[in-house]
């Protein structure tokens, strides 16, 4: 068995999100099913994070174990060729079989884009939030920048009171709480099961780390760039939806730091829609990669 890291993008307007979630179509099972059909036998494919439905990937890392001899740049066109037209596997690269693309992962950039106009575009209709209103940038950006460090992200969080909070195994940008695959048929082959060095302790509870946050604005279309270390769900679109409440005027840009002390949903801004969010990138340590 190999274990293969595969760098995935896709449109997530016609997904129910990235977890496999029975008869709904899920970009997980979309993948499982296109694997198996090329290898000939089931795989378990695990993501970097679970977007939600309508969010889409630039690329999301995914880990899956096959028994196949072909070459890493045979594998990613023979999967194309069995993919939708909104999921297509843009690399692939053989990796250490103690390797997980979720448990790994030391950072996580998502980018929401907010589309500058009164008059609508088709071209970013299902990738943007309109915004028909004059935004302060500047005050945004000030908001944006308080964000940034280690805090607890409780008011950030869709449906708090759903989710209990856990570490070791603490849920992402979904709150599930699965059972992960810590090994898989690759990490048993290779008769390890201790913790790779490279590997982290994750964050706890809903305290999270953001390592930037910051706005661009290019040809009418502003992008909001979250980088950090795990982000609970929802917490990209209700950061968003907070920072736009301060554009608007509505709030000064220190009203975020109330919110992040008062730990209430309630008090932050609204989730804005999935469609203007986008999973950019996953960093991941050079090790588990190294000389293969």
């Amino acid at each position: 068995m190999r274990r293969i890291l595969l760098e995935v993008e896709y449109h997530g307007q016609a997904f129910f999100g990235w977890q496999r979630q029975g008869p709904a179509r899920s970009v997980q099972a979309t993948l499982e099913a296109a694997i198996a059909d090329l290898v000939g036998h089931a795989v378990q494919v695990h993501g970097a994070g679970r977007t939600d439905r309508g969010v889409h990937a630039l690329a999301m890392p995914a880990h899956v174990d096959v028994d196949s001899r072909l070459r890493c740049d045979e594998l990613v066109m023979a999967l194309n060729a069995r993919l939708p037209a909104d999921c297509a596997v843009r690399t692939a690269r053989e990796t250490d079989p103690r390797f997980h693309a979720r448990f790994d992962a030391r950072s996580k950039l998502y980018r929401y884009r907010f589309f500058l106009s009164r008059a609508r575009s088709p071209m970013l209709a299902d990738r943007a939030c309109q915004v028909p209103r004059k935004l302060d940038i500047d005050a945004m950006a000030e908001a944006a920048a308080l964000l940034v460090g280690t805090h607890d992200f409780l008011s950030f969080r869709t449906n708090p009171e759903e989710q209990p909070e856990v570490s070791a195994a603490a849920p992402d940008e979904d709150g599930s709480d699965t059972t992960a695959d810590l090994h898989g048929p690759a990490a048993i082959a290779h008769g390890d099961f201790t913790p790779p060095p490279w590997r982290k302790p994750r964050p706890v509870g809903t305290t999270r780390t953001l390592f930037d946050a910051r706005l661009t604005l290019r040809s009418g279309v502003l992008n909001l760039d979250v980088r950090g270390d795990g982000f609970l769900r929802g917490m990209v679109r209700a950061i968003a939806g907070t920072l736009l409440e301060v554009g608007l005027g509505k709030q000064p840009p220190t009203w975020v730091t109330g919110l992040l002390d008062a730990r209430d949903r309630r008090e932050a801004g609204p989730n804005l829609p999935p469609h203007g969010l986008t999973l950019v990138s996953v960093d991941y340590p050079p090790d588990p990669f190294a000389e293969r």
